[in-house]
Parts: structure tokens; sequence; C-alpha cells
């Protein structure tokens, strides 16, 4: 009697411990999903890749050639926006 309680237990700990398994499998898939982008690229991936892009911008645009092009781009887009009025 004793061993046939202790397979009973046995058996729904198994069953318990599939169960789990199955519920953290499906966790870890929604979690891996939310990762993505609409695009399919990784948040992880993109917010890397601006950590890496942004110093470079920052200082470009702080360089004599960043700030000569960017005076050059404002004054084209003020004449754009004078032409647009006309």
């Amino acid at each position: 009697m004793t061993e046939h309680i202790i397979r009973q237990q046995g058996a729904a700990l198994q069953k318990g411990a599939a169960t789990e398994d199955r519920q953290e499998k499906k966790t870890a898939q929604a979690a891996a999903s939310a990762k993505y982008r609409e695009d399919g690229v990784p948040q992880q991936e993109l917010e890397r890749f601006a950590r890496f892009l942004l110093p470079k911008i920052q200082a470009f645009y702080q360089s004599e050639e960043g700030k000569r092009l960017f005076e050059e781009w404002k004054n084209a887009e003020e004449k754009t926006r004078k032409c647009q009025k006309s």
C-alpha cells in the first residue's frame, strides 16, 4: 500500500514538473518575442548600436567640419522654407 502511494505521489510530481516546464517555456517565448520590434530587429541590438553610434555623432557635430556642415544645412533649409512660403 505504501509503495502504491509513493508511486502515485511520484507520478503527480512528474506531471507537475512537466506542467511547470511547459509554462516556463511559454513565458520564455513570450519574453523573447517581446524583445523583437515589428521589423524583427531585437530591441537589445538596436540599443547596443545606438550606444555605439551616439558618441560618434556627437563628436562629429562638435568638430569644426560638423559645425560648418550643420550651418550649411540650416541655411539651405531656411531658403527652402522661404521659397515654399512665396
